[in-house]
């Protein structure tokens, strides 16, 4: 079952890969929406049923990869290269993407430590922020705002900085206080603004997740 969710997330993948060369930049984040709704099931599955292993950590980093990684690359260079009259050298920029979302997948597979926590900022929510940043058009109407975006988005994805995961060990408040106020948060954005709120989702999450790891960096800077 965990495997059949994680072919599911790279089928979304694929599709959405497909309907950005049809032009259908919409469902191209409808997809990606889904992808990472079967991304978050396969890993609480796994641990439900209890049949974690070494094949399906694998196969995960790899529908990842092109889902998380291959997809919201094509859709900037395509939407770049069409927004700026064909400058090309600017869609180019959002190549680096892929290539630190692999560092970041391996990076994961390695780390023995993120199982309550993420270092670095996931790939499936790097990907939400750059199939949904092109509509807040009072960024990306400047010209260098794609690859600076694309550094930063980059960096991010391999920076030590812990950052919130969901994947709740208990369901009680203790300990998930910030989990439940950045769902809620999250739930009142998306009931009063819709798809609108979609492009202030993640960087909402970066915020609470710095905010979050803010006293431990205090005291880090103060010793």
């Amino acid at each position: 079952m965990p495997n059949f969710l994680t072919a599911l997330n790279l089928l979304m993948g694929v599709l959405g890969i497909i309907n950005i060369f049809e032009g259908n930049y919409q469902h191209t984040i409808y997809f990606i929406m889904a992808a990472g709704i079967f991304d978050f099931l396969d890993g609480f599955t796994a641990k439900l049923l209890h049949v974690t292993s070494s094949f399906g950590k694998e196969l995960d980093s790899l529908a990842d990869m092109v889902t998380f990684g291959i997809l919201p690359t094509l859709f900037l260079f395509k939407w770049t290269s069409i927004i700026h009259d064909n400058s090309y050298w600017l869609a180019y920029s959002t190549t680096i993407i892929p290539v630190f979302a692999a560092f970041r997948l391996a990076k994961f597979n390695l780390n023995p430590t993120q199982s309550d926590g993420f270092i670095g900022l996931p790939t499936p929510a790097a990907a939400l922020l750059s199939v949904t940043i092109v509509e807040t058009s009072f960024l990306v109407s400047w010209i260098y705002f794609i690859p600076i975006y694309s550094l930063i988005v980059s960096l991010l994805m391999i920076a030590p900085i812990k950052m919130l995961s969901f994947k709740f060990k208990s369901m009680i408040l203790s300990g998930n206080e910030l989990r439940y106020i950045t769902l809620f948060v999250m739930l009142i954005g998306l009931t009063l603004f819709q798809l609108n709120f979609l492009p202030y989702i993640i960087p909402i999450y970066i915020i609470l997740s710095l905010l979050a790891n803010l006293p431990a960096m205090l005291k880090i800077f103060s010793k």
